[in-house]
């Protein structure tokens, strides 16, 4: 089977200030009791192993969900939603931060006006260009 966890956590950054986020892991595993191991061992592995920058400062990590996926669904399946009070805060994001595999390949959605910009610089940091919006 397939699982997908997703993850929320609390950060505090060198400056003291506190932040949250959510990230999102894959795993193959026989049961979803081994998809959390695997994915706990994942998560030390980049916090203490690797010292990812972006997962160098946090501090607890909780389980939101996991979702187990038998098969390829043939349509889209909506797998997460959150909606917030307020205006979009500000935020960092960016997938496949911490990847080590290149069976999983990540498109970037962009304005058509930055296309070109956005192609350009994509092609140089992964290799591969950028998708215009729709």
């Amino acid at each position: 089977m397939l699982y997908s966890g997703h993850f929320s956590f609390d950060e505090t950054t060198t400056s003291g200030t506190q932040r949250h986020g959510y990230f999102t892991c894959l795993v193959k595993a026989g049961t979803p009791e081994l998809a959390v191991q695997n994915f706990k061992q994942r998560i030390r592995i980049i916090k203490e192993d690797i010292k990812d920058p972006l997962f160098s400062h946090i501090q607890d990590v909780y389980v939101e969900d996991i979702i187990e996926i038998a098969d390829s669904p043939e349509e889209a399946v909506v797998t997460w939603f959150q909606s917030s009070d307020g205006p979009f805060p500000k935020s960092r994001s960016c997938s496949l931060p911490v990847s080590d595999t290149t069976d999983i390949k990540a498109y970037q959605w962009v304005p058509e006006t930055d296309f070109q910009r956005t192609r350009r610089t994509m092609a140089k940091i992964r290799g591969s260009g950028a998708v215009s919006a729709f």
